[in-house]
């Protein structure tokens, strides 16, 4: 019988991608997306988002060199915020599989040595505006209670508040008035101070710290600065 000596999983991460699909020729276990996947130009038009999805997106996801990836959403993906079991199917269907796809909920998987690993991924952010995925602190009270209280990896656009600096805007900002102050998501910040988790990963707030907290067990991982321009290489880590 074969001792498994060490639980090991390599990680990809990246996040607030906006259309730009950033290539990743080093191969992980898994890939993680925390969420704004959508192209801005048509970020609000169905069809035209997926006919994106369906050929640019699948085609990018089919060929990552990961065994699988999972994926939430974020405040930009308005597709996924009513998106019907049909269409999301003919996506999953389309990547073979190989998306998964996380709505407030938890899932398994299964490395190359049977291990199990849990994996839970949030879209829900904190109200600054009339955005996909926008809810109240109290209906997020309620969300995420939903997190277990022990989990491998937690997947959340919205950056927990003051959990380092992975919610504060870092470089020359848009809004001067925003730099400096955490921006984060206070529900979830004190949903998880009370579950045992070995990783954050998360994005939205493209100017954060993008350095591993050891304390805190987060990262942001967004692939775009604040001028919306890619700038930030994809995260790994192996957990």
């Amino acid at each position: 019988m074969k001792i498994i000596e060490d639980k090991k999983l390599n990680i990809v991460a990246t996040s607030d991608l906006h259309g730009y699909l950033p290539e990743i020729t080093e191969s992980a276990d898994i890939a993680i997306i925390a969420g704004d996947i959508m192209p801005l130009a048509i970020q609000f038009h169905r069809e035209n988002s997926k006919t994106w999805l369906e050929t640019e997106f699948t085609y990018w996801i089919n060929n990552l060199p990961v065994d699988k990836v999972f994926m939430v959403a974020g405040n930009h993906d308005a597709y996924f915020e009513n998106v019907s079991k049909t269409n999301l199917q003919i996506l999953l269907d389309g990547c073979n599989k190989k998306l998964i796809y996380l709505k407030n909920e938890t899932t398994e998987y299964f490395d190359k040595n049977g291990l199990k690993w849990t994996i839970f991924g949030t879209p829900y952010c904190h109200i600054y505006g009339n955005w996909p995925f926008m809810r109240t602190d109290e209906y997020m009270v309620e969300k995420f209670k939903q997190i277990p209280n022990e989990i491998d990896i937690i997947i959340s656009h919205d950056p927990p508040f003051a959990f380092g600096d992975t919610d504060v805007i870092l470089e020359n900002s848009r809004n001067s008035k925003l730099t400096f102050e955490h921006l984060g998501n206070e529900p979830l910040a004190n949903r998880i101070q009370k579950v045992d988790y070995k990783i954050l990963i998360c994005g939205h707030i493209h100017g954060g710290d993008h350095k591993f907290n050891s304390k805190w067990k987060s990262i942001n991982v967004s692939y775009l600065n604040e001028g919306y321009k890619p700038e930030n290489s994809p995260f790994y880590i192996e957990i």
